[in-house]
């Protein structure tokens, strides 16, 4: 098995997907995507599990990852808030 790191970006048209097909990331989560520039790639690091409880008590598995901000921290951010970017840095 081969590892490495993968790069990922925010999605585009964002808040649009999010309506249509993430209806269970918060307005929290919009907001946490101002700390990434929507023109940039971002190196993913690391990849964890998570179960969210969401407003109608609903379990969703999704994902987390670990990706460096604009303002150079590191954020675990849920995956659906990104799309993928490709294996090497374009």
């Amino acid at each position: 098995m081969t590892t490495g790191i993968f790069f990922v970006k925010i999605r585009d048209d964002y808040e649009k997907q999010i309506q249509e097909y993430f209806p269970h990331i918060s307005r929290t989560y919009i907001d946490i995507a101002r700390n990434f520039n929507r023109d940039k790639i971002y190196p993913v690091l690391s990849i964890k599990e998570v179960t969210l409880i969401a407003e109608n008590n609903e379990n969703i598995d999704t994902s987390q990852f670990l990706v460096p901000t604009e303002n150079n921290n590191f954020m675990w951010v849920l995956a659906e808030m990104f799309q993928y970017a490709g294996l090497t840095e374009k």
